[in-house]
């Protein structure tokens, strides 16, 4: 969501010096999530990346 507020930011101001305002804030983003993932991999809750739902499975088991 905040990417897509800094990009908003970015293409609506006139001023040059915001679309530099927006890559250093997406790179500041980008860090903070990267951060995250390691954080849930050094746990082990990222050991299977998350999936969908088998709902043949879930329909059966009515």
């Amino acid at each position: 969501m905040k990417v897509r507020e800094y990009a908003n930011g970015a293409s609506l101001s006139g001023r040059k010096d915001v679309g530099a305002l927006f890559a250093k804030c997406q790179l500041d983003v980008s860090l903070y999530v990267e951060d995250g993932a390691n954080i849930m991999i050094d746990r082990g809750w990222m050991e299977q990346p998350p999936e969908a739902v088998d709902r043949d499975n879930l329909h059966a088991g009515h």
